[in-house]
């Protein structure tokens, strides 16, 4: 058996252990993906897979200086090609469509937002999320 389908069938023991149900499905986070292609900016965002525990790095309630890899060129997964996880294995996402750009020591760094744009996009391809002060969670699995 490969690794890729133990690690599938890992994800779908979890799953059904814990009660989980999709609230994604693979054309829903292409389009998700195909629409973040259109920002002036991949927007940043953090993964939290099924079969991880949560911890102080998913939390992403503020504002970084960073864009997010959303590996755009490769199907069925999110993120690069050395980081890419699997569309099943998405437990949840949260995309924070800001970053801040430094602009100097003594004056405050500017705030790029997309949050309308972001939004749109969520909302043109019908993708369930929720807004927590300014981070967008979207779901593959919900308990």
């Amino acid at each position: 058996m490969s690794n890729k389908k133990d690690y599938k069938e890992k994800i779908m023991s979890i799953v059904q252990s814990k009660g989980l149900y999709s609230m994604m499905n693979n054309t829903k986070w292409r389009e998700l993906k195909n629409g973040v292609a259109e920002l002036s900016f991949c927007p940043p965002f953090v993964i939290k897979t099924v079969d991880e525990e949560e911890t102080a790095y998913h939390q992403f309630d503020e504002d970084v200086s960073w864009h997010g890899d959303w590996g755009l060129y490769l199907d069925n997964y999110l993120g690069g090609d050395m980081y890419a996880t699997p569309f099943y294995a998405v437990e949840y996402i949260k995309v924070r469509p800001r970053y801040t750009k430094q602009r100097g020591r003594l004056i405050s760094d500017e705030v790029i937002d997309e949050t309308k744009d972001f939004l749109s996009i969520l909302e043109k391809y019908g993708i369930p999320f929720e807004e927590l002060s300014g981070t967008f969670v979207i779901y593959g699995y919900r308990g």
